[in-house]
């Protein structure tokens, strides 16, 4: 491994926690970009400095100038935040105007899901936000990891932690690739450090159960509980995609409802949670010796299945 120096926005979030902890932990310079400390965000700054991170506050992190002094020096930018269509359509360009300003060798958008790269567009509105800026970057003469690392457990395996009802979609026998956070996090750490995946893709896909496995895995650990279940077809889900608006009814996230069936629609119904095109590398080959978190445990486990 090089030791790199690598600065991160979106440290404190989901993905962006395990990230920066497994940087952190492989021996990697870290410096967090951050618009202020508050309540919130104030304890994981405070630990992430105790492990050796650099924070560095940018009241205006839409300011091109103001960017590329902090850039100066880095070799790598990650951009762990939510993928709204603020965010790639106003804040991304602005961040790689300043990593390109500043010569940052690569630069990590905003991806940490299903494969952009091999939907096309028109097959859901997020993903068309993403491929035009993936336009700009890839034109833009720096380097760029696109990093996939499909579902997140909390949100693909059947659960009861967020909707009262265990909830399936499209087309039940579909491979789907799915992870526990902290191994997302980890992989991910190491991808964008990795020489091998400049200008590719990196697909995570140690994982793959289909949704009628993930169901029977359920009924087998919890036989005896009255289990409710609600399911959208893929008809369903292509129509929604169609004719949603940009309404916000969803219980978990930011997504309008017309992003959101488009995601549904991309995940499982078209079947590209995940992707394995000419650009793209499988971290199962990337790195053979790593042991991730499997999903049968987590659907063993009664806190997973029942807490919310």
């Amino acid at each position: 491994m090089n030791k790199k120096h690598v600065a991160v926005i979106g440290a404190t979030g989901q993905i962006g926690t395990p990230l920066t902890n497994g940087l952190l932990t492989l021996g990697h310079d870290v410096t967090v970009i951050t618009r202020e400390r508050n309540a919130r965000n104030s304890a994981k700054l405070a630990q992430f400095e105790k492990q050796g991170a650099k924070i560095v506050e940018c009241a205006d992190m839409h300011d091109v100038d103001a960017m590329a002094n902090i850039l100066q020096g880095i070799d790598t930018l990650v951009a762990s935040v939510p993928g709204s269509k603020e965010i790639i359509q106003k804040s991304e360009p602005i961040w790689l105007s300043a990593a390109v300003k500043a010569g940052v060798e690569r630069f990590v958008p905003t991806e940490f899901g299903s494969h952009t790269q091999a939907i096309e567009m028109g097959d859901g509105e997020i993903f068309d936000q993403k491929k035009r800026f993936h336009d700009l970057l890839m034109n833009s003469g720096i380097g760029w990891t696109l990093y996939y690392n499909g579902g997140i457990f909390d949100y693909f395996l059947p659960n009861l932690r967020f909707f009262r009802k265990i909830t399936t979609f499209g087309n039940l026998e579909l491979p789907i690739y799915t992870h526990d956070i902290e191994d997302i996090g980890y992989l991910a750490a190491m991808a964008v450090t990795d020489e091998r995946t400049i200008n590719k893709c990196v697909q995570v896909d140690f994982n793959a159960l289909t949704q009628n496995e993930m169901l029977a895995q359920i009924k087998q650990n919890w036989p005896n509980y009255p289990f409710e279940y609600e399911h959208f077809s893929s008809e369903y889900i292509t129509e929604m995609k169609e004719k949603s608006g940009d309404e916000i009814t969803s219980k978990k996230g930011n997504e309008t409802d017309k992003e959101r069936w488009g995601i549904n629609y991309v995940n499982y119904v078209i079947d590209k949670l995940a992707a394995f095109t000419e650009q793209t590398l499988r971290a199962s080959d990337l790195y053979p010796d790593y042991v991730c978190k499997r999903p049968e445990e987590a659907l063993n486990d009664a806190k997973f299945v029942f807490e919310d």
